[in-house]
């Protein structure tokens, strides 16, 4: 439209030069002026859609939708209702059976079966031709110069992806409140490949009004045309006080490894160390790996999300590790869809988010607990200036061999507990680290980093923390070589310089009694 109109200012001005009645410049420019405030209009302010014409509800749907949406499990005692949207990270199910139920809907409003899912847990979006699967939506409310926003995480089988439309449904409402997309952020440290599923965060512009918080959100490709997808809006209700600090896990995808016992004394090593709260996503795992999970789910130690790989990536149970251990961007482009999910689901309810792996966990140096660490680095920062959003932990090896001997009261499942050699040197800062992220600034991560924060794209300078690995903490990488193909310099810098650190002994007697208390519960232990 700005193209066209600025054709019609040039051909106004010969009008013009050549002394041609006013009247059409002057109508040339009014012209021009309404096409521009339409364009503006469409791309920065909400408004909301018309009904247009109705669709009506299949008489089938009508007749069986609302009894079978009520029906018990009889294991989770829940609704078929209730334990899909238990499950599911995002269908706004609850929402699409209440369209059904009124007999008819606006046909910019979805139905149940107007959704259109993909590999179980991702919902498509064609937008001029490209493929979006969206995966969460999630209120955002930190950014006051931006305002609150409604952030959706997608992948997209596209380097360049078209900016899409936003359909936001507040409580109650038959039509969407359409806006273009404020900006796309891709969600990864690497070069966009042609081909692959890429990961983005697209940020929505949520109207400030009495109707309070969207409740659904779905891409489209125009303004108030039909939709594909329908997403819960996922808006934690902030406590007085914020709890301290949530750990995530990549997802889990090995089902053939019992690491069962190596996974209940990880998790207890966490809690006595200050972690509030442990998510995982799961693809696929062993029978007693599962057991441990549900075991501290019931707890509220855990919660578990389900989750498949998106589009034409394989979701079966044997094959998840061969795709993530051979496809190495396939798995450092699909991580940073978890990680920033568990992110901003934690938003609202804890002052830091870490991300790494169960073969790690960063040790504190002298403080009792990782919150306390993280305080204190946080005051330092702030006493010279700085605002860090991620707090980096660089990695010396705990290898496999180096291992204590068992003894009664440091039984041999124990590992942690029995690695307490490491190796001298430490690996330079930004290799193989990981990471703690603060909420209040944090908005994308990758597996070392935080990738965006409220203000852009990192600032490596300004916005990463170095704890320093004598006085603050360490991270603990418990492997049996050091991280990468190469190992000259392994065994020429690392192996040969090691030094006892018992560290992790802090917390020693909680961490042995609660981890033989929960093996034996779970009938674990030979």
């Amino acid at each position: 439209m700005a193209g066209e109109c600025a054709g019609r200012l040039a051909i106004g001005w010969l009008l013009l030069m050549r002394k041609r009645a006013w009247v059409g410049v002057v109508g040339v420019v009014c012209t021009c002026v309404l096409v521009l405030l339409t364009a503006f209009h469409d791309s920065r302010v909400s408004h909301v859609c018309d009904c247009g014409h109705q669709v009506n509800t299949e008489e089938r749907v009508a007749k069986y939708l609302p009894n079978l949406m009520g029906e018990i499990d009889p294991t989770t005692k829940r609704t078929t209702l209730q334990e899909v949207e238990a499950v599911h990270p995002s269908l706004a199910l609850a929402f699409l059976v209440e369209q059904e139920r009124r007999g008819s809907r606006c046909h910019n409003t979805p139905g149940v079966f107007s959704v259109r899912h993909n590999n179980e847990l991702w919902q498509e979006a064609v937008i001029g031709g490209v493929i979006f699967l969206l995966y969460a939506a999630y209120y955002d409310s930190r950014d006051e110069g931006e305002g609150p926003t409604v952030r959706m995480l997608v992948m997209v089988d596209s380097t360049r992806p078209p900016t899409p439309v936003c359909h936001l449904w507040y409580q109650d409402d038959l039509t969407p409140t359409a806006s273009s997309a404020v900006r796309m952020d891709y969600v990864h440290w690497q070069d966009r490949v042609s081909g692959a599923w890429l990961p983005y965060l697209v940020t929505c512009r949520v109207v400030e009004d009495l109707r309070g918080v969207p409740r659904v959100a779905a891409l489209v490709g125009y303004s108030c045309g039909p939709a594909t997808n329908a997403l819960r809006v996922l808006n934690q209700e902030q406590p007085r006080v914020k709890k301290d600090l949530a750990l995530c896990h990549k997802f889990l995808f090995d089902p053939t490894r019992d690491y069962s016992q190596r996974l209940v004394e990880w998790l207890e090593v966490a809690r006595a160390w200050g972690v509030d709260e442990v998510t995982f996503y799961e693809a696929s795992v062993h029978p007693n790996v599962r057991a441990v999970l549900q075991y501290y789910q019931q707890e509220g130690f855990v919660q578990v999300f389900p989750w498949r790989s998106p589009g034409d990536q394989p979701s079966l149970g044997h094959l998840y590790r061969a795709l993530y251990d051979t496809q190495r961007f396939t798995l450092f482009t699909t991580e940073n869809i978890p990680y920033t999910d568990c992110l901003l689901r934690h938003l609202a309810t804890h002052r830091y988010v870490a991300v790494w792996d169960m073969d790690e966990f960063i040790v504190p140096a002298t403080a009792f607990s990782l919150p306390a660490m993280l305080d204190a680095a946080r005051a330092r920062a702030t006493e010279q200036g700085l605002r860090p959003t991620s707090y980096l932990a660089r990695c010396s090896y705990y290898f496999d061999d180096q291992v204590e001997e068992a003894t009664p009261d440091l039984p041999e499942y124990l590992y942690l507990m029995r690695h307490v050699t490491r190796t001298v040197k430490v690996a330079p800062p930004r290799v193989f680290t990981k990471s703690v992220h603060d909420t209040s600034l944090a908005l994308g991560l990758h597996a070392h980093f935080a990738l965006l924060t409220l203000g852009g794209n990192i600032d490596r300078d300004r916005d990463l923390y170095h704890l320093y690995p004598t006085t603050e903490g360490h991270l603990g990488h418990y492997r049996a070589t050091c991280q990468g193909e190469d190992q000259h310099e392994c065994q020429e810098l690392y192996r040969p310089y090691l030094s006892r650190d018992t560290a992790m002994w802090r917390h020693r007697p909680a961490v042995t009694a609660r981890t033989k208390a929960v093996l034996q519960i779970l009938g674990l232990l030979p």
